[in-house]
């Protein structure tokens, strides 16, 4: 498994590793974790948990999160005006 990006913001640009943290994805579209973490739930947005116990932290596979974001462009694209 590759490392996961620590970046928080994307003001760096894009994170480097092939899973993504809540925060980043958060940042990026510039809503708050709670509902990045909404989509997840909903099975909207897949993401997998690293750890174990309580300390468990989730992540989003880069290629999850390109497809999301390319539907979301879409939909935007074809939405009536």
């Amino acid at each position: 498994m590759e490392a996961t990006d620590t970046t928080e913001t994307p003001e760096g640009g894009s994170p480097s590793g092939t899973y993504i943290r809540v925060r980043w994805i958060a940042a990026h579209f510039d809503v708050g974790p709670s509902t990045i973490y909404d989509l997840i739930d909903s099975g909207i947005l897949p993401a997998i948990a690293i750890g174990r116990g309580t300390k468990k932290a989730l992540r989003v596979h880069r290629d999850d999160f390109e497809a999301y974001e390319q539907a979301l462009l879409s939909s935007r694209s074809t939405a009536p005006r």
